[in-house]
């Protein structure tokens, strides 16, 4: 039976429209975070799109933009599919990635020397959790919540490098992908405010 999973990013935050790095830290939605929630929300009854399993990641700006889109509804919050760790680069200037980001590896290690996270870590902890919640937690519909890196390294690892590096993901952006059993396939991406 092919699976279906909405990989949803959060809206946006206070520290994006400050143009700062959030990772493990947290900043809470802004008034149009919301409502491109909500946007999101509408898109989904529109194409009449409901759902078996709803998780996010345990960061509040997922959990928030989750609320919103599928309001009065009991879902799981997942660390794995939390946004990268950037150690002593949160809150400084996004200025600071955009110097060692890389299209096709995103961060790699280069966080690592500053108590990040590397690729390999964040890669793996957020593909096996969607891949858990995806296999033993639907039935057939998920919609999860998580981070624009996070979600760059799990469509990287789906598509490959090259490909899925021309992708971009906005706020409350989705990803829909299916799962035939072994492996996810990329649909398409949705951006809900148009």
């Amino acid at each position: 039976m092919t699976k279906t999973l909405y990989l949803m990013r959060h809206g946006q935050t206070v520290f994006n429209l400050k143009v700062r790095i959030q990772g493990a830290s947290d900043s809470p939605l802004t008034a149009l975070g919301v409502a491109q929630a909500q946007s999101a929300k509408e898109y989904f009854e529109k194409h009449h799109i409901t759902f078996d399993t709803l998780v996010s990641s345990s960061q509040e700006r997922a959990c928030e933009t989750l609320e919103n889109a599928v309001p009065n509804q009991n879902y799981k919050r997942l660390k794995g599919i939390k946004e990268w760790g950037f150690g002593l680069f949160e809150g400084e200037s996004i200025e600071l990635l955009k110097t060692i980001k890389e299209p096709e590896n995103l961060y790699g290690d280069h966080v690592v020397p500053f108590g990040g996270e590397s690729k390999s870590e964040v890669e793996s902890r957020v593909f096996e959790t969607l891949e858990d919640v995806i296999v033993n937690q639907t039935n057939q519909t998920a919609l999860a919540v998580s981070h624009g890196s996070t979600i760059g390294l799990f469509i990287r690892k789906v598509l490959g490098k090259r490909e899925s590096s021309t992708y971009d993901i906005g706020n409350c952006h989705i990803l829909k992908f299916e799962y035939d059993g072994n492996h996810f396939r990329f649909i398409e991406i949705i951006n809900p405010s148009v």
